[in-house]
């Protein structure tokens, strides 16, 4: 905790003080999962992950087909799709993340502004 953080819980009451210890706690990760699927973007956050799943069938299957493969070409075909299907895959994961990363940030946010608004309040 840095000297801000210091300085605001030491102005505010014990009352106060629960509710913002309440409040501020960082999510767990299952958590923080499952709020990928609420709010205005939760549906475009379950189609990445479904594109992810799609993804990832389509280039383990790819991937079992060019271990199968003898000739040079077939192989060629079979792991060049892979490659591609996995590496799609990967950056649906990344999107997925950095909406993560976007609601840990908005959720910082409204835990300054209930601090501000707490101490305005005050006087």
């Amino acid at each position: 905790m840095d000297k801000l953080d210091q300085r605001i819980m030491e102005a505010l009451e014990d009352e106060e003080r629960q509710v913002l210890e309440k409040i501020s706690q960082e999510e767990s990760l299952p958590r923080q999962f499952f709020g990928l699927f609420k709010g205005s973007s939760g549906w475009l956050n379950a189609g990445l992950l479904f594109g992810q799943i799609i993804f990832i069938i389509a280039g383990v299957y790819a991937a079992w087909h060019f271990f199968k493969m003898t000739e040079v070409l077939q192989a060629l075909h079979w792991g060049l799709s892979a490659v591609a299907f996995l590496l799609a895959a990967v950056m649906l994961r990344i999107a997925l993340l950095r909406s993560m990363q976007t609601n840990r940030v908005l959720r910082a946010v409204k835990d300054l502004e209930m601090k501000i608004a707490i101490l305005a309040a005050r006087g």
